[in-house]
């Protein structure tokens, strides 16, 4: 099928819809049907500074099952994590440029833009940092495919270009989000990668319903609270969140090859999601509220100028009726 390079000041009417004046598009393979917000600095679902605003979820359908859903119910396209499904962020500790940069000056965010330094001297994730300049995005897509590519000169050396890509791959359950990141400055990036995977599975609040799998065990259980713990490779939880949240390292280390992954599943309607990643991660944490569980890998990303790097992560999707109650 053709494709269609997109450029977003031309689809900002057509790509909303009568719900809400979000542009976005679908996907479908014939077996899910996977929305998708599209980035765009003025009318954007998501314009915080702190996660990459390309490929952000809204849901996948499959088999009559709905998978993800936003974090917060009262959504505010500029607060930090108001995201949904498999949100990634770039440089959660120290972004490009940051360090050396003065209070007011510039730094980079991948997959948002250039941000200006605040008092602090210490970069924190969930702060409020001022926009100087968005990223401009093109995106190519046919109805199984979506391409986001951006590229950013920023100052003092700092420059990228940046590719993400969501494929359906053809009659499966199963969608890939495939990265490559290009340094194109004068200066190493070190950074590093997560996928926060903000999971909730047929709108049922995290808890005891759920059961969320590593492919790695503990050798005893280890306590998150007083009422949740890392038992053996998975998650148990005693009783309802409420107001609650889990945090836990469940993971830190050196990766034998095959770390990267996860899976969550909903054990009233049998419905799951599980991930596979093709980069060795540093560590994965697990968090999570009522409204998502995340199983979080990260990664680590050196590049010096001139050198690039690709990584892939593959969802599938399944129904376990058996086990439904």
């Amino acid at each position: 099928m053709k494709l269609f390079t997109i450029i977003l000041s031309l689809l900002l009417g057509s790509a909303a819809v009568a719900d809400a004046d979000f542009p976005r598009l679908q996907l479908d393979n014939g077996q899910l049907q996977v929305s998708i917000y599209l980035p765009d600095a003025e009318r954007g679902y998501y314009r915080g500074t702190r996660f990459d605003w390309s490929g952000i979820i809204e849901r996948v359908d499959y088999a009559g099952h709905r998978f993800y859903a936003p974090l917060h119910a009262d959504h505010d396209p500029l607060g930090h994590d108001s995201v949904g499904g498999p949100a990634e962020e770039f440089a959660m500790f120290q972004p490009m440029g940051f360090a050396e940069a003065a209070a007011g000056e510039s730094f980079v965010k991948i997959g948002v833009g250039l941000l200006a330094r605040g008092d602090s001297d210490k970069y924190q994730f969930h702060g409020d940092y001022r926009l100087l300049r968005a990223g401009e995005w093109n995106i190519e897509h046919t109805t199984d495919r979506v391409e986001f590519s951006q590229e950013l000169v920023g100052e003092r050396g700092w420059a990228y270009r940046y590719r993400k890509t969501i494929r359906l791959l053809p009659g499966e359950a199963e969608f890939e989000i495939a990265h490559r990141l290009e340094n194109s400055g004068e200066k190493t990036i070190d950074i590093n990668h997560y996928n926060h995977n903000f999971t909730l599975i047929d709108d049922l609040p995290y808890g005891p319903d759920y059961r969320v799998e590593f492919p790695f065990s503990a050798a005893a259980p280890v306590p998150i609270n007083e009422w949740a713990r890392l038992r053996g490779n998975a998650i148990e939880v005693d009783r309802a969140l409420g107001d609650a949240s889990l945090w836990l390292p469940v993971f830190v280390g050196e990766d034998p090859g095959h770390y990267n992954a996860a899976l969550v599943r909903n054990m009233k309607t049998g419905a799951a999601v599980e991930f596979s990643g093709d980069a060795a991660i540093t560590r994965m944490v697990f968090w999570a509220v009522e409204r998502a569980a995340c199983p979080e890998p990260f990664i680590q990303l050196r590049l010096e100028p001139g050198q690039q790097r690709d990584w892939a992560t593959r969802y599938r999707f399944t129904v376990d009726a058996t086990i439904a109650d």
